[in-house]
């Protein structure tokens, strides 16, 4: 990448945070300027937005600098999502494989599901998302398996206002979107009735970390005229089967 495009104090603040994190000690003002060879006033600066923003911590006693939970807790979110992404993907085509359909792994950000990671059917005529690609939660089974066993006044801070119509199935009550929620907390899954995509079928069951908490989901999307009423329950309980081998090799304890 040029030069051109670099933002010198956003680059001066990263080398601040970096030298911080590289140390094996804490830091004092000076310390930090002679090794960074900026002046004492801009690293100042640095150091105090850095700080707000719980990137770097300041020992007050001691009026010495080293690095913030902030990047603790953004690493540890980094290693979840590879961890999950490695653990889930044998799983998922193993699900793949049984019923040659696609498998999607996706988790919630904001009030949308993203789609993180994809066992494509083998089939002509096949449902598939795009990974990376984003939906809304409510009109996913992605997105209901994860909501359904949070707290129930947590759910509104995953869903948008007023409903909008994805097509002519989609769920547009909230009266109606939460018992939805509750019956899919019931039964263990959720059912996506061409809601998100006109004739898909698309069934989510949640995958638990080691403290049980829902933290993303699995699917399995089929053409409509690939999955009658009569196969739900037995395609359900092989989802089901396949995020609870994934929550297992992930810490979760039932």
């Amino acid at each position: 990448m040029s030069d051109d495009y670099i933002v010198k104090p956003v680059a001066k603040a990263l080398l601040v945070l970096i030298t911080l994190g590289e140390s094996e000690r804490e830091l004092s003002l000076p310390e930090i300027c002679g090794l960074v060879g900026i002046p004492k006033t801009t690293v100042y600066r640095y150091l105090q937005t850095l700080v707000a923003y719980g990137f770097v911590r300041h020992d007050h006693s001691l009026d010495k600098y080293g690095p913030g939970l902030r990047i603790w807790s953004l690493g540890q979110s980094i290693w979840s999502r590879t961890r999950l992404q490695e653990v889930a993907t044998e799983a998922m085509e193993q699900l793949r494989l049984k019923f040659d359909e696609t498998v999607n792994l996706g988790v919630i950000d904001g009030k949308e599901i993203v789609y993180i990671g994809m066992a494509e059917s083998r089939r002509a005529l096949r449902m598939h998302a795009r990974l990376g690609g984003r939906d809304p939660i409510y009109s996913t089974s992605l997105g209901r398996a994860i909501i359904a066993l949070m707290p129930e006044d947590e759910w509104s801070q995953y869903l948008p206002a007023r409903l909008t119509p994805r097509t002519s199935k989609t769920i547009v009550s909230i009266a109606a979107l939460r018992s939805d929620l509750a019956e899919t907390e019931r039964r263990g899954y959720a059912l996506d009735d061409g809601e998100n995509e006109e004739n898909a079928r698309c069934i989510g069951a949640p995958i638990l970390d080691g403290g049980g908490r829902p933290i993303a989901a699995i699917s399995l999307s089929v053409p409509t005229s690939r999955l009658g009423d009569d196969r739900i329950d037995h395609v359900a309980a092989e989802v089901r089967n396949t995020a609870m081998r994934i929550s297992l090799l992930l810490g979760y304890q039932p």
